[in-house]
C-alpha cells in the first residue's frame, strides 16, 4: 500500500488528506506540530464567499469554482461548525467606497443569482441594526455566502481521518535519487511514497533542505472578539473595505472583527514563525483598538465592540495573490499546498480536491491546476519577503 504524508493539520492539510482518501490513495498520515486547527486555521475569521465575483480582482473564474465547491462542502459537513448561511454583505461608508468596492460586486459578470444593491437603510435592516444606517451609504449582498468556525471545521475534518498524529514536529525531508522517500519527525522517521507540505508559514523551512524556495510573505493577522451584546445569528458576514479592509460577523451573540490595523508582515516585527502555534503580538491589538475604535463607535453604535479576547494567525501571501498547489520542481513525490492569501478557509476544500488529482494523476480534469503551479515563479525572483510584498497587487 502506498503511503502519503501530509505535513500540517490545518484546513488545507485536512482537506487534501480527505480527498486523497476519497480517491483511494492508500494510507494517508497527517502530522502536525500541535493539534488540528491550533495554528492559523484556528484563528481564521470563517468567511466563505464568492470572492472572485467582484471583491478580489486577482481571483478568476477558476477560483470561483473552488469557492462554490467550498460553500457546498461545508454545507454538507455533518458537524457543529457554527454554520450560518446568511450571505456576504459588502458595505461602503463613502461615495468613493461605493464606487470602488460595492459597484464592482454588483456589476461583475460572475455575480451569483440574487445579488442585489442595498440602500443604507437596508444595510442596517439586514444586520439587525448592528451597522447604523447613518454611517453607511449603501451596500451589496451576495446571498449564497456562509460563515463557519474555521477551527471547528478543521477539527471536524481531522476527526474523520484515520491517521492524524498531533504533537509530531517534522524536522526534515528524507530524499533519495531526486525523490522524496519520507520525513524526519520528533517521533522518528516516517517512510512515504509522497509528501504534501501544507504547513503554511513553515513551508520554506522544509523546502530549504531540497534547495527550493516558494515566494511567501508571512503576515501576522489579528482577530478580535467582543462580548455578547445581542447580535443576531441571522446577520450576514460584513465587509467594509473602505475602513482599511474591515470585516466583522456575529460570534456567539457578540462580534468578531479585524482590519489592516491589526496586521503586519512578520519581518516588520523582527520575529520568526516560532514552533508552529499562533503568534502573540499584543502591540498589533493595541494598534487596532486605538485606530479602529473611533470608527466602530460610529459604525456600530448600539453594540459592544470592546476587546474581550483576541487571537492571531500567520496567513501567507504570494506575489500574484494566487495559491500554491503542485509539485516541487526537481523532487519527485513532493508537493506543496499553501499561499492561502487569507482565503484558505473558502478555497481549502476545492484546493484539496484539485491537488489530490494532481498528486495521483499529474493533473486535474475538474479545475485547471496550472495557475497554481509553483514553477510559475522564478525561484530566484523573490529572494525576500519584502520583495513579495512589493509585488503583491492591490485588491482593487
Amino acid at each position: 500500500m502506498s503511503v502519503t504524508v501530509v505535513v500540517g493539520a490545518g484546513i488545507l492539510g485536512t482537506s487534501v488528506a480527505h480527498h486523497l482518501l476519497e480517491r483511494g490513495a492508500g494510507q494517508v498520515i497527517v502530522v502536525d506540530s500541535g493539534t488540528p486547527g491550533s495554528a492559523t486555521s484556528g484563528a481564521g475569521a470563517g468567511f466563505v464567499g464568492l470572492w472572485a465575483a467582484g471583491y478580489a480582482n486577482f481571483f478568476t473564474a477558476g477560483d470561483l469554482e473552488l469557492e462554490k465547491y467550498g460553500v457546498a462542502y461545508y454545507r454538507h459537513l455533518s458537524a457543529d461548525i457554527d454554520y450560518r448561511a446568511n450571505g456576504n454583505l459588502y458595505a461602503a461608508t463613502t461615495g468613493d467606497g461605493l464606487r470602488s468596492w460595492v459597484e464592482p460586486v454588483l456589476d461583475h459578470p460572475l455575480a451569483p443569482d440574487g445579488t442585489r444593491a442595498l440602500s443604507a437603510g437596508e444595510v442596517a435592516e439586514l444586520t439587525g441594526g448592528v451597522l447604523a444606517a447613518e454611517s453607511v451609504v449603501g451596500g451589496a449582498l451576495h446571498p449564497g455566502g456562509i460563515q463557519i468556525s474555521a477551527g471547528r471545521a478543521t477539527r471536524a475534518l481531522a476527526a474523520r481521518l484515520p491517521d492524524v498524529r498531533p504533537f509530531t514536529r517534522v524536522t526534515g525531508l528524507l530524499t533519495s535519487d531526486g525523490a522524496v522517500v519520507g520525513v524526519r519527525t520528533s517521533a522518528g522517521d516516517l517512510a512515504a511514497d509522497r509528501v504534501v507540505l501544507a504547513c503554511g508559514a513553515w513551508t520554506n523551512e522544509l523546502l530549504a533542505e531540497v534547495g527550493y524556495r516558494v515566494p511567501l510573505l508571512r503576515m501576522v493577522a489579528t482577530r478580535v472578539l467582543s462580548p455578547a451584546s445581542g447580535v443576531s445569528s441571522s446577520m450576514p458576514t460584513v465587509m467594509v473595505p473602505d475602513l482599511f479592509g474591515l470585516w466583522l460577523r456575529e460570534h456567539r451573540g457578540g462580534l468578531t472583527y479585524g482590519n489592516g490595523d491589526g496586521y503586519a508582515p512578520l519581518f516588520e516585527l523582527n520575529a520568526s514563525a516560532g514552533d508552529g502555534g499562533q503568534p502573540h503580538r499584543e502591540e498589533l491589538v493595541d494598534r487596532l483598538a486605538a485606530s479602529l475604535a473611533p470608527k466602530l463607535r460610529k459604525l456600530v453604535p448600539e453594540h459592544d465592540t470592546s476587546v474581550s479576547w483576541w487571537l492571531q494567525g500567520l496567513p501567507c501571501m504570494t506575489p500574484d495573490r494566487r495559491f500554491l498547489a503542485g509539485p516541487v520542481p526537481g523532487v519527485d513525490g513532493l508537493h506543496v499546498l499553501g499561499g492561502d492569501n487569507e482565503a484558505g478557509v473558502t478555497h481549502g476544500p476545492g484546493l484539496g480536491r484539485m491537488l489530490a488529482d494532481v498528486v495521483l494523476d499529474g493533473s486535474s480534469s475538474w479545475v485547471d491546476p496550472s495557475p497554481y503551479r509553483l514553477d510559475r515563479f522564478d525561484p530566484d525572483g523573490y529572494p525576500t519577503e519584502q520583495s513579495v510584498l512589493a509585488a503583491m497587487p492591490a485588491r482593487r
